[in-house]
């Protein structure tokens, strides 16, 4: 134990440290492909709204055309 643990201050400090290092490793993506990848996933997510909301669109009718049938 004669060891002593880093300070909590020191701690923060190479933590950040280390994770800048790794930003600089990074292969960031080109302005092109990020707005490729960008208009995908905007693209998909209005995709997967759009048939949810048609899902439950069509989920509520059918339960307004039950409870229609059934309350004669």
């Amino acid at each position: 134990m004669s060891e002593k643990s880093p300070s909590k201050g020191n701690a923060i400090v190479n933590y950040f440290t280390s994770a800048f290092e790794e930003f600089g490793k990074v292969t960031w993506p080109t302005k092109e492909q990020a707005a490729l990848l960008t208009g995908i996933v905007v693209a998909v997510t209005l995709a997967t709204a759009i048939l949810i909301g048609a899902f439950d669109l069509g989920l509520a009718e059918l339960y307004k055309w039950v409870l229609e049938k059934i309350s004669i």
